[in-house]
């Protein structure tokens, strides 16, 4: 069916034509002498018109879709003419009114509107689809108050001196982003690797009508190694996240899908040593063929060392004997840091027992040479959005906005996966293709060559 004929074509061509020479005429005939605001004002009358001409072209296209459905065959065997009637929506280019056909089924009576069903618009939608799925997409990188400000720069004429009308709100967008129905990403399938890496972490968010009490939010990152050179990134990595139950089983999903679980010699499980996290060395034992191996994270055995010691020196040798495995050094040791400094014992002791605790997973650490990038990966992806700022959520806009950040750290394109759901009452899968890394700063390994005339530290990769 050819929607925009002739006729329809040079009435675009002539509205193009008129406003772009009242644009030149107006503009000679006003500027100013030297004047950078010559500049500034053709720029925004400019863009004011081309704003102009997308709406009245749309309007026009919309009523040759319009008359065109209205003088077809399948119409008139169909449908009865019931009312033409107006409908607003917000557009990028600013507000548009038009006029659509609404008609009777001849058989059941029912109501249909031909251009509303064609252009996929809700009814009684007064935001256009694509404001959206914008909405939605610079939500996952970016807190509410600052969406609302970005959209309303958005619409209409970009280049204005003056104020702009503010089109949403902040409880606008907020509704806009919890009604969001997105579609499931594509799941990919990817070369099996010997050994898959699994680092794991939490962070505490505020919420809304919970009592003042924070929510923790678990988060997964996998990879199956580390490339680069001087900018080291995760590669494949994939980051998981929730507050709620289910969350293991949708990564075991995730590992059963993308790789052959069969062909997995190792899977190495790092975090700081919260039970949690520990238990994850039971979940996933997959089968009797993968090795699960636990090993603390770098960073919160180097601050308890830290914490004990206050002093680089002593860190070093106290951090010799925990990564030489000498525990009887490393407990006479801290015996002597409590004789020296009794106003700190009962941080020495707290700071003794982790480690001892971990011992085992502290000399796993080295044993494989692991780097555990989480406390960057948490920051990154949980806590810029989450807790960076004084705010608390509900449960369910927690949801959703955690969902959306996944998404968007996982590199997916989140306005075609709001779009491709858009006219949907449940969630679709919906294949495109994805981006499976993401880079991350990982700083130099320094060797340290301390000596003192109580030992030497024979120390590998400490810092």
């Amino acid at each position: 069916m050819t929607i925009i004929t002739n006729n329809y074509e040079n009435v675009l061509k002539e509205m193009i034509i008129s406003k772009f020479s009242n644009i030149l005429r107006k503009e000679l005939s006003q500027s100013n002498v030297n004047s950078v605001f010559n500049y500034i004002n053709f720029s925004s009358n400019l863009d004011e018109a081309l704003c102009n001409l997308a709406k009245e072209s749309l309007i026009i296209i919309f009523k040759a879709i319009d008359t065109s459905y209205c003088n077809s065959i399948e119409r008139k065997r169909k449908y009865h003419i019931k009312a033409h009637l107006p409908r607003t929506i917000l557009t990028i280019f600013g507000e548009i009114t038009f006029t659509r056909t609404f008609y009777t089924d001849k058989n059941n009576k029912g109501s249909y509107c031909h251009l509303d069903r064609f252009l996929g618009l809700k009814k009684h939608d007064y935001f256009d689809p694509y404001i959206k799925s914008v909405i939605v997409e610079k939500a996952a990188n970016n807190s509410i108050p600052t969406v609302c400000d970005f959209i309303n720069d958005l619409i209409g004429n970009r280049i204005k001196l003056e104020y702009k009308i503010k089109y949403l709100n902040r409880q606008t967008v907020r509704n806009i982003i919890l009604d969001a129905k997105i579609s499931t990403p594509e799941k990919v399938e990817l070369e099996t690797p010997n050994t898959i890496y699994l680092i794991a972490d939490e962070k505490w968010a505020p919420t809304q009508n919970n009592n003042g009490n924070k929510v923790m939010i678990k988060s997964i990152v996998i990879f199956d190694s580390i490339k680069g050179n001087k900018r080291k990134f995760l590669n494949n990595k994939k980051i998981f996240a929730s507050f709620e139950n289910g969350f293991l089983d949708e990564v075991l999903d995730y590992l059963y899908y993308t790789y052959d679980m069969d062909k997995i010699k190792s899977i190495v499980i790092m975090g700081d040593g919260a039970k949690w996290i520990k238990s994850l060395i039971s979940h996933f034992k997959v089968n009797n063929n993968t090795n699960v191996i636990f090993a603390l994270d770098k960073f919160h055995f180097k601050q308890a060392i830290h914490h004990i010691c206050l002093n680089k020196n002593l860190e070093y040798v106290l951090a010799s004997y925990v990564i030489n495995d000498n525990k009887i050094n490393f407990k006479n040791f801290t015996k002597e840091l409590k004789d020296s400094f009794p106003h700190r014992n009962e941080t020495i002791d707290k700071k003794k027992e982790y480690i001892l605790n971990n011992w085992n997973y502290i000399q796993n650490l080295y044993k494989y040479k692991l780097s555990c990038p989480m406390e960057s990966q948490i920051s990154h992806n949980l806590a810029y959005l989450l807790t960076s700022r004084p705010k608390g959520y509900s449960f369910k806009m927690l949801s959703k906005i955690l969902k959306i950040r996944l998404l968007y750290k996982n590199k997916e394109n989140i306005k075609l996966l709001y779009l491709n759901n858009f006219n949907k009452n449940k969630i679709i899968e919906y294949n495109q293709e994805r981006l499976n890394f993401d880079i991350y700063d990982n700083y130099k390994q320094i060797i340290p060559g301390y000596k003192n005339k109580l030992y030497t530290p024979n120390i590998i990769n400490y810092i």
